[in-house]
């Protein structure tokens, strides 16, 4: 055996390999990822060159983190090579066995009485072998007569299964990680977007939230055509965890959001000569309010906040406290500009206007909602679905078909041995041998044995 596959298939290189990965997991959990180098030389200064020269803001894609799993995935599979050819032996030569060193029961009086009684009646063994389901073998070999019992087939192979297992999840994982593909799409009520390199756009007939009693959200709803050479193709509506598909692709909806360029807004004005006016009107917008008045739109803010300059921007994309910009001109002459609040109406410190101008409110709003689709392609999730399969196989094989093995050789005058090989449950085992061949009497001594993995 190689040095190089000794190596790889030594218990002390999983362990070690073990470890990184936890810990390289844990530095990937405390990073965030996928953020722009701006986020990590604001929030990480001291970290940042080396979080991008290690590609840490994708630590799982990262060259570092896919060699370890390319190397725990060549540990596990040698440490299978390296169990499998006994195993098969096991199997194809059965003979073979007889040589191996299997812990020999017969020291106790009732097994030595039994074994003695076996020495003229061999076949009683293999009733009550057969009885058990056990596979029972016999042959001639140099003037001995050797039996052996075997049960358990799935389990002799349940690790090799598992490891087998985690090796096809790992290749999946890999796969994914070097060729998946993802795509956010956001799309506005009859807009339509191209699918890059798809030969087909993705067009948005309607989007619905629906709510629980309370008012939280239950679910978010697009109904979805597929457009291809300028025909439908397909049409469904995409609901969470019931996505779309089309050409190795999944539509899912993930979110949904507000445009609030495309805000419309209902101001109301009051002025001694106007009196009341209400005017509807989207940011950029400007209407004519007579008298040489002109209102106009700046801006919208569904969430008002002043960073450290006394710049507005806002914390999020929820209207938690929406404010407007407005400016009203007089003959050119401007006599009202600030901000307008919705939910502090009377809250003018951010307002310069002269004494006669108008007094403006911003009673309603309301958005455009969006959904937000994402687009992705998973090559490997196939492998990962076939590993999943095959661990479970091996976890039920090894738990619940235990592989035993109990071997007998008689050779006259010498007395009769029995050897038993099991790779679990050692102490069940020796009990179920004490109850197939201790004499039918109350009580019987205990059997001490050796448990091989």
């Amino acid at each position: 055996m190689s040095e190089l596959f000794k190596f790889l298939s030594s218990l002390r290189l999983t362990i070690v390999l073990l470890i990184l990965l936890i810990l390289f997991s844990i530095v990937g959990t405390l990073i965030p990822q996928g953020q722009e180098p701006e986020f990590y030389q604001q929030h990480l200064p001291l970290l940042s060159r080396l979080i991008s020269f290690l590609q840490f803001d994708h630590l799982f894609r990262s060259p570092l983190f896919l060699s370890l799993v390319l190397l725990f995935l060549l540990n596990l599979l040698s440490c299978s090579i390296k169990q499998l050819p006994a195993k098969f032996r096991r199997l194809k030569r059965p003979e073979e066995t007889e040589t191996e060193e299997q812990p020999a029961l017969g020291n106790q009086k009732p097994i030595s009485e039994l074994l003695e009684s076996l020495r003229e009646s061999p076949e009683e063994l293999t009733s009550k072998l057969k009885r058990k389901n056990y596979r029972v073998k016999s042959w001639q070999k140099e003037g001995r007569q050797v039996f052996l019992a075997q049960k358990g087939f799935p389990g002799l192979f349940g690790p090799e299964l598992v490891h087998l297992g985690l090796v096809i999840i790992i290749a999946g994982g890999l796969v994914s990680a070097l060729f998946s593909q993802r795509l956010t799409i956001a799309l506005l009520e009859g807009q339509a977007q191209e699918v890059p390199e798809k030969g087909f756009s993705l067009r948005l007939d309607k989007f619905t939230t629906e709510f629980y009693p309370d008012g939280s959200i239950k679910s978010w709803n697009s109904l979805v055509s597929i457009i291809e050479n300028n025909h439908l193709r397909w049409q469904k509506t995409i609901r969470v965890n019931h996505p779309l598909k089309y050409k190795g692709l999944r539509f899912f909806q993930m979110s949904y959001g507000q445009d609030w360029d495309q805000v419309m807004m209902e101001l109301e004005i009051r002025s001694a000569g106007l009196g009341f006016r209400s005017i509807t009107l989207k940011p950029g917008e400007s209407a004519s309010l007579g008298d040489n008045l002109v209102v106009r739109v700046i801006n919208f803010i569904p969430d008002f906040q002043l960073d450290r300059s006394f710049q507005a921007f806002s914390r999020s994309a929820e209207p938690r406290n929406p404010a407007a910009l407005i400016e009203i001109l007089e003959a050119g002459q401007s006599i009202f500009s600030g901000w307008i609040f919705y939910y502090h109406p009377d809250f003018n410190s951010f307002q310069k206007k002269t004494k006669d101008a108008p007094e403006v409110r911003l009673k309603r709003f309301e958005a455009p909602p969006f959904s937000v689709i994402e687009a992705s392609t998973d090559p490997g999730s196939n492998l990962i679905w076939v590993g999943s399969f095959l661990l479970i196989l091996g976890l039920l094989a090894s738990f619940y078909f235990p592989y035993r093995e109990i071997l007998l050789i008689i050779q006259p005058p010498r007395k009769p041995l029995l050897k038993a090989y099991a790779r679990k449950n050692r102490d069940g085992f020796l009990k179920e041998i004490e109850k197939l061949w201790a004499p039918n009497k109350a009580g019987s001594s205990s059997i001490r044995g050796e448990h091989h993995e």
